[in-house]
């Protein structure tokens, strides 16, 4: 090889390594607005699931957390009509309203607040319900701690404490969307629970 083939070579060499660095750090700007959820492994929690796939022997039940964007809970089943969709939610709703899974979760993101001020000024997580079939929602349902959304003006006390009991829903049916009221939430439940 000629001196003026190993320079060349050596060129290609850099420009592909430098290629390289700059496909890495464009790789790395973009993930970094992506939200990195972790397992959420809460005792309760470990009972919901095992209840659910007791009853619901063809789902999975997937529990995560991430301390901005709180908790989310996703069952993934062949299918789900409204009387297995409120069930399961009646017995998440119990389970996560319930005093001592409040106070583990908060301990739990209090850790993970670092000192956030938000934290201190009354930020809690809201809790999300994905019914998934085939990789798509079939039904979503939120609820927080508190009735009013956060609000980083509004002093820690002036918020009226919910514990988790009022959920909202969607219901996604064809590429169709329908908003499901908390009322509408609580008669399903009590109907089908």
């Amino acid at each position: 090889m000629s001196t003026r083939e190993n320079n060349q070579y050596k060129k290609g060499n850099i420009y592909r390594y430098l290629c390289i660095i700059l496909l890495t750090l464009l790789l790395a700007v973009n993930l970094c607005g992506c939200i990195w959820y972790q397992p959420l492994r809460l005792q309760q929690l470990r009972k919901f699931e095992k209840s659910i796939r007791e009853d619901y022997p063809n789902t999975s039940v997937s529990c995560k957390y991430e301390y901005e964007a709180g908790v989310n809970i996703t069952v993934t089943g062949p299918d789900f009509d409204d009387e297995s969709a409120f069930s399961i939610l009646s017995r998440l709703r119990a389970t996560v309203s319930d005093e001592a899974f409040i106070k583990d979760l908060f301990e739990l993101f209090e850790k993970e607040s670092h000192d956030d001020p938000n934290w201190k000024n009354g930020m809690r997580p809201e809790i999300w319900l994905y019914l998934s079939v085939d990789g798509k929602d079939r039904y979503q349902f939120t609820a927080g701690a508190n009735k009013e959304i956060y609000n980083s003006g509004r002093s820690p006390d002036s918020y009226t404490w919910d514990g988790y009991k009022t959920w909202y829903g969607t219901e996604i049916k064809e590429g169709e969307y329908r908003d499901i009221t908390s009322e509408e939430v609580e008669e399903a439940i009590n109907k089908f629970s």
